[in-house]
């Protein structure tokens, strides 16, 4: 082996999903996938990187077209050389023949590789003169071999297949779904490719390969968590100004000073949406997020009771405090959240959690209008967790082989981290006085850290 990177080579017919694999593989959306028949053309090689390093890399191969010239090839050669050496005399005498381009491609690919991965229609009969002469290079080849069990429609023939394959002493095979590629199911392939027969020293490489790649989505779950604590702090410290030079503020103007507090914070949510996207390799499978369209009375479902509410208010001495603020508002463009405090008299716990009404409260102060986050509204804090957990929750469990788009529905009644779903009595305690130091600003980075660690916690228990 040429290096501590392990190299497979994934094989098999047109359109049976090596392509899928390995985008799932190596959480990359950025390879090439199409239910066209031959989208994959030539050998191409792909890296898993985990810190900027290589750990494994991949060929993707176009489908053999001359599998029986070759094998008749090797039969009528193979005593005149050593090892591989009758393919490399394959390749040197048919380097100038156009037709035998992608098959070329195929064997440079397998002989560069340490491993092969043979994918395989199990939704299609197996056929001795198409595919049978592909069993023997690989019989020939003496490297270790996974076959993977691709059904791809209705129809089931994994028995015929594995019968045919066993004739070839070709017994490793594993069922998968590179469509179904969450996590676990792609521990799975990492963990079926320990199965191969393989050297001592390929085994090793393998172990390290196994324990990468589970520290890299443990990894990967910690960013995001970070992630969108940062999110939530840099929202409920967000603060929107517009000015006027008019002695009061008009209904326009108000409206207007309301629109520009919103469009900032669906903004910040926005950002750091992309952000966890693309920590988990998803930079072209469309994220169709209805959730922009939620109205208020949706969002507040999302959130705590006004009971419960209460109580938690009061665990955090929000209740009674003397505050001088007002009710909340909930956005229009995406996100529901609170705004600001207002100038006034003293408003009662109770109209604290009217979170319910669609208004904007603001200051007004030296001709300015000033949006920001209310300190008691924790249900802000609450609603923009479950949004963001629900999003992260999409994005793992959809897998980078489905070049379907993510939808995370409108309605959060069909969401995993929806209305009936909610956070543990001591975390709903925790979030509630995160909330109110963050927008306080009270040892906010120490809170914020403590936020994380509490992301971090939900997303290991529910999403792992």
């Amino acid at each position: 082996m040429k290096s501590n990177a392990p190299t497979f080579a994934f094989i098999g017919k047109p359109n049976n999903g090596k392509s899928s694999m390995i985008s799932a593989l190596t959480f990359d959306d950025r390879i090439e996938v199409s239910k066209s028949v031959g989208t994959t053309t030539k050998a191409l090689q792909y890296s898993y990187y985990y810190k900027q390093k290589v750990v494994c890399n991949f060929f993707d191969t176009p489908g053999f077209e001359q599998a029986k010239k070759i094998v008749s090839f090797i039969k009528a050669h193979e005593s005149e050389y050593f090892g591989h050496g009758v393919l490399d005399a394959f390749v040197s005498q048919y380097s100038e023949d156009a037709r035998m381009q992608k098959d070329i491609e195929i064997i440079r690919a397998v002989l560069a590789s340490d491993f092969i991965v043979f994918v395989i229609d199990v939704s299609q009969h197996y056929n001795q003169n198409v595919i049978g002469y592909e069993f023997e290079i690989l019989h020939f080849l003496k490297k270790p071999v996974l076959i993977l069990l691709n059904k791809i429609q209705e129809q089931d023939y994994t028995q015929e297949w594995k019968e045919a394959l066993s004739r070839y002493k070709l017994t490793n095979t594993h069922p998968i779904n590179p469509l179904n590629s969450s996590y676990e199911n792609i521990d799975t392939i990492y963990k079926n490719l320990y199965t191969v027969d393989a050297t001592l020293q390929q085994k090793q490489f393998l172990d390290q390969l196994l324990h990468l790649h589970k520290v890299h989505y443990q990894e990967k779950k910690s960013l995001s968590a970070k992630e969108i604590a940062a999110m939530i702090v840099e929202i409920l410290q967000f603060e929107s100004v517009v000015k006027f030079k008019e002695k009061d503020a008009d209904e326009t103007l108000k409206e207007r000073a309301l629109k520009k507090y919103q469009n900032g914070i669906y903004a910040i949510e926005k950002n750091s949406k992309t952000k966890i996207e693309q920590i988990w390799g998803y930079y072209q499978i469309k994220v169709l997020d209805e959730r922009a369209e939620i109205d208020a009375k949706q969002s507040v479902n999302l959130g705590l009771t006004k009971n419960r509410l209460a109580l938690i208010g009061a665990s955090v001495g929000a209740i009674g405090s003397g505050a001088a603020v007002a009710p909340i508002a909930l956005l229009d463009g995406g996100i529901s959240t609170a705004v600001a405090a207002t100038v006034g008299g003293l408003i009662g716990a109770k109209a604290a959690y009217a979170i319910g009404e669609k208004f904007g409260s603001y200051i007004i102060s030296n001709h300015k209008i000033i949006h920001k986050m209310d300190a008691k509204n924790y249900n802000a804090t609450f609603i923009l967790l479950k949004r963001s957990i629900e999003h992260l929750y999409r994005l793992i469990k959809h897998g980078h082989a489905n070049r379907e788009a993510i939808v995370i529905p409108k309605n959060p009644d069909s969401w995993h981290f929806g209305t009936e779903w909610s956070f543990q009595k001591d975390e709903e305690k925790k979030i509630a006085a995160f909330h109110n130091s963050i927008v306080k600003d009270e040892n906010t980075k120490q809170v914020e850290e403590e936020l994380c660690e509490l992301i971090e916690k939900v997303i290991e228990r529910e999403i792992s």
